[in-house]
């Protein structure tokens, strides 16, 4: 694999800013040599529209914006994916900034990779440096836990959408997204069930991004009652999977993190409450 063999996807809802910021990062970072094929921005029903800054057209990378009225993150993945004309899908947010990292990471994880993967998780850092930001990185929010496989090595239990690389005919052959998932939350963890049966997948560890968690707390309270919701719809596809039983602090067991993770996983577990009623209201 090489890096103009890789499509960037990038679905956005309302955050203009997270697109600007993302692409300047991008060009800065990135040199004709080491960028990939294409960026793909797909607005995903935004008011008003997201709009590229000509800026960024026309230069050494292509970057192409599509729209997807389709509501639902994996909706909009789906439609960049079709669009992309490179091998391999990465799939990144846009309130995510590219490390210089990024690309050459997944290459090294893929050449490294003896189990010929169809995916990878990359790592998510923190823009920030504040109490949620830290909190967010020490708990590992957005890393998938590890996994041991058959050859007593780890592997990630699924794949999160803020940096992960997918191969495009193992994302094909699955079907894509499941665009019933129409909340950031459960879609990711779905694909990655539905291709663990397709083929391996893998860490890619250097290949690193910087996500802006500056929603402060009324974010990270819808965040978590999102991602409760999104488990009880992977529980409807694959029956044994399993809601979290309560955890505490990792390394940083300060009290604000420790209310922090009685928050965390109270939220999730009343947004996992609501859908389950509201299947239980549709049964």
């Amino acid at each position: 694999m090489n890096v103009n063999e890789i499509s960037i996807i990038v679905p956005v809802k309302d955050n203009q800013r997270g697109i600007d910021v993302l692409l300047t990062t991008f060009f800065d970072t990135f040199s004709a040599e080491d960028c990939p094929l294409e960026i793909i921005i797909v607005d995903n029903g935004s008011a008003p529209s997201i709009s590229i800054d000509p800026v960024f057209l026309g230069r050494y990378c292509a970057v192409r914006l599509l729209t997807c009225t389709k509501r639902g993150p994996g909706a909009a993945r789906n439609t960049g994916a079709k669009k992309a004309k490179g091998a391999f899908l990465l799939f990144i947010d846009s309130d995510c900034v590219p490390a210089a990292s990024l690309l050459t990471g997944y290459v090294k994880a893929r050449v490294q990779d003896k189990y010929n993967s169809v995916g990878y998780s990359g790592f998510v850092d923190a823009l920030g440096d504040d109490v949620l930001s830290n909190y967010y990185v020490s708990q590992n929010i957005h890393l998938p836990p590890k996994v041991v496989n058959s050859d007593a090595e780890y592997s990630p239990k699924y794949l999160v959408t803020a940096n992960a690389l997918v191969c495009k005919i193992a994302f094909d052959s699955v079907g894509g997204f499941d665009e019933s998932f129409v909340l950031a939350g459960g879609e990711d963890i779905d694909l990655a069930l539905r291709l663990k049966q397709f083929g391996a997948l893998s860490f890619a560890s250097e290949s690193v991004v910087f996500h802006d968690f500056n929603d402060g707390l009324i974010g990270f309270i819808k965040r978590f009652f999102r991602y409760g919701q999104g488990i009880r719809l992977v529980k409807e596809k694959h029956p044994d999977y399993r809601f979290p039983a309560p955890f505490t602090a990792n390394e940083k067991k300060t009290l604000i993190n420790n209310v922090l993770v009685i928050l965390q996983w109270g939220c999730m577990y009343l947004g996992y409450l609501k859908q389950e009623r509201e299947f239980l209201s549709e049964g």
